[in-house]
């Protein structure tokens, strides 16, 4: 019995050696009929190797490492909502061409999409910062559909990623007999004692401001877009009214 155990320890210590010598040596080490080789050069982690080629376009997902795509709001790999990229615009966030001419019914479309997708029910049973992360989605897209929905903010957002802001409560642009109309038409809008007199303003307004949302696509497709500025400037008063009268007729 004990001639046994001291044979067992032989051969187990033999293999032992040669698995040390493969290791420690990069050469083959044969034994018999075993051929036993060196492992490889310890590489990256393959969550570091992503790390390492990660671009522009693609990100790390925040539960499981895995490289995404910028554009993808939900991890192909373990289905982990991402947090919103804040670099990218409000065009891109509801993939819209850059542009003032918006086809309003597939912008509406797409929004309706992206806030079914991100329905706080989906996210009732997953950790607290998803569901964070999932009210700061939701929020950011409701805000971009809002400001492109306008003709009014979209036209001032987008002359905003050109570098032209609007200054408030500046008359800049702003000629004395527009004024004296702007005036002129509010305070017809106050003396108004029936809807329909109230009604008849709204629609003149209204014609007005479609009329400048023609001419501020066709200043933004020639690139003028001091002339685009201008144009908005003069809408901003026409929209006022038109939120008074809207007031006015549901108190």
């Amino acid at each position: 019995m004990e001639l046994g155990c001291r044979a067992l320890w032989r051969r187990c210590a033999g293999h032992w050696r040669t698995g040390m010598a493969a290791v420690l040596s990069p050469a083959k080490v044969t034994r018999g009929a075993m051929c036993v080789r060196a492992p490889p050069l310890l590489s990256p982690a393959p969550w570091m190797r992503r790390r390492l080629c990660m671009s522009a376009q693609s990100r790390l997902c925040w539960s499981c490492q895995c490289e995404i795509r910028t554009e993808e709001l939900f991890c192909p790999s373990c289905r982990s909502l991402q947090p919103p990229d804040l670099t990218k615009d409000y065009f891109y966030l509801l993939n819209c061409d850059r542009s003032f001419d918006v086809n309003v019914q597939e912008l509406q479309k797409k929004y309706r999409d992206l806030q079914r997708s991100l329905h706080p029910d989906y996210f009732s049973q997953k950790p607290q910062f998803e569901r964070d992360i999932s009210d700061q989605q939701s929020s950011l897209v409701n805000k971009a559909y809002n400001t492109l929905l306008s003709p009014l903010s979209r036209g001032i957002y987008l002359l905003g990623l050109h570098g032209i802001t609007f200054t408030e409560g500046t008359e800049e642009g702003i000629d004395a007999p527009f004024l004296f109309e702007i005036l002129e038409v509010n305070e017809q809008l106050n003396e108004a004692t029936s809807d329909a007199e109230i009604e008849e303003i709204g629609n003149v307004v209204q014609e007005k401001c479609q009329m400048l949302t023609e001419n501020v696509k066709e200043a933004f497709r020639k690139g003028d877009l001091e002339g685009a500025k201008k144009f908005l400037t003069t809408m901003k008063y026409y929209t006022n009214i038109l939120e008074q009268v809207k007031k006015k007729i549901l108190p």
